[in-house]
């Protein structure tokens, strides 16, 4: 267990920083999937020329890379304004 000492001197911004940074993923992430399967189940020939060409894989990609980013600055931002701004 050589993570716990590095969780146990952690500020309490930081653990709140990387949970809001967790959820915002986490709920992006989702949110993502259901819209993939709405338009999907929506737009079936769409569909399928994506699925051949390669374009789902592309906009997955993309779409997971904003979703990161997106989490990254939410949590950031938290642990800034927790921290008084150090």
């Amino acid at each position: 267990m050589l993570s716990l000492p590095v969780v146990l001197a952690m500020s309490n911004a930081a653990k709140v920083g990387i949970l809001v940074g967790v959820l915002i993923f986490i709920v992006l992430f989702f949110k993502l999937i259901g819209g993939l399967f709405r338009f999907f189940f929506r737009h079936p020939i769409w569909f399928i020329i994506l699925l051949a060409v390669g374009g789902i894989g592309l906009f997955f990609s993309v779409a997971v890379g904003g979703i990161v980013i997106a989490a990254v600055v939410g949590g950031g931002l938290i642990f800034t304004i927790m921290g008084g701004g150090d």
